[in-house]
């Protein structure tokens, strides 16, 4: 298994920071085309699996044309089986459940744990020794968490407390990808070639999930948004190019931070295009959250 000594050193120059922001960005734009598809008709799982094919097939026809070799060999259907899970089928499917309940605003906000998820197990894996500052941002993180589903009348309903339980599996996921990508990422592995296996193991978990709950009968429902389906797998291999570029020059950790960026824009749309309202105890618990990202992220050292 290879770990982070096998990735090239971390940066924070400007590459870093303006792949942050448009993965960030990108990813933020998801929730609102997701929201207005799912308006439309479009059921969850024949809009993740459109999706991840469709950008999957984009992204293998661009590592051919870059000569980025895609072996189909045992280390790497694995590293495609496990990454297309965690990073994108889990996550994507949960999203896609929990957003007709909780909208584009509330699903976005649990975008900004994977900073402290993904140190936790960075440190159970031992590639992360935490300071006192990042165990006080863990301990922040989680607080935050708890304004937002804990208090009464924080959520525009009680009844949508085990959606947003439900949600919290993403991030989970999401963290879990980020460490696992880096410590698995294969002996010359090619960012391009490995995005394009890592989406096209993500569309193969949820063929299985058509197949197993028998869905694949809602796959015409794509016809219902088929310009917003198209928009959706553009952005989606664009994103990934992007996303596991950063991934390579930043690290698991510094790359989770796309969670707030993501946040920050759906809460946005949530809001302007879609009139949602949230209590003071979600913004209180989403600053909150972002303060303890921030902790967690300052002078963070990596072993290698």
């Amino acid at each position: 298994m290879s770990t982070l000594s096998t990735v090239p050193p971390i940066s924070r120059g400007a590459e870093s920071l303006a792949l942050l922001l448009l993965v960030g960005g990108l990813i933020g734009v998801i929730f609102p085309v997701t929201k207005i598809a799912q308006a439309a008709g479009v059921p969850p799982l024949p809009w993740a699996f459109s999706m991840m094919l469709g950008a999957g097939v984009i992204l293998a026809g661009l590592a051919r044309f870059k000569r980025q070799a895609m072996p189909l060999t045992g280390r790497y259907l694995r590293y495609f089986a496990v990454s297309g899970l965690l990073s994108m089928a889990l996550p994507n499917v949960v999203l896609f459940f929990v957003m007709p309940w909780l909208g584009a605003g509330l699903s976005a906000v649990v975008y900004t744990l994977p900073p402290i998820l993904t140190l936790l197990m960075a440190v159970a894996v031992r590639i992360e020794t935490p300071d006192r500052g990042r165990v006080a941002g863990i301990l922040l993180g989680f607080v935050g968490a708890l304004m937002i589903v804990g208090p009464r009348g924080s959520l525009p309903s009680p009844d949508l407390a085990g959606w947003m339980a439900l949600a919290f599996v993403m991030p989970l996921s999401v963290a879990a990808g980020n460490v696992y990508r880096t410590m698995a990422w294969p002996p010359g592995g090619q960012p391009v070639a490995l995005a394009a296996g890592t989406m096209l193991g993500g569309a193969g978990w949820v063929l299985l999930a058509l197949l197993g709950t028998g869905a694949v009968a809602e796959l015409p429902a794509l016809g219902l948004a088929p310009g917003l389906a198209l928009l959706q797998i553009a952005v989606t291999a664009l994103t990934y190019v992007l996303y596991f570029r950063l991934q390579v020059v930043a690290g698991p950790v510094y790359l989770s931070q796309i969670g707030y960026v993501a946040t920050s824009v759906g809460l946005g749309t949530g809001t302007l295009l879609f009139g949602e309202r949230y209590s003071p105890w979600v913004w209180g618990g989403a600053a909150v959250i972002v303060l303890g990202v921030l902790l967690v992220s300052f002078g963070r050292r990596f072993a290698r």
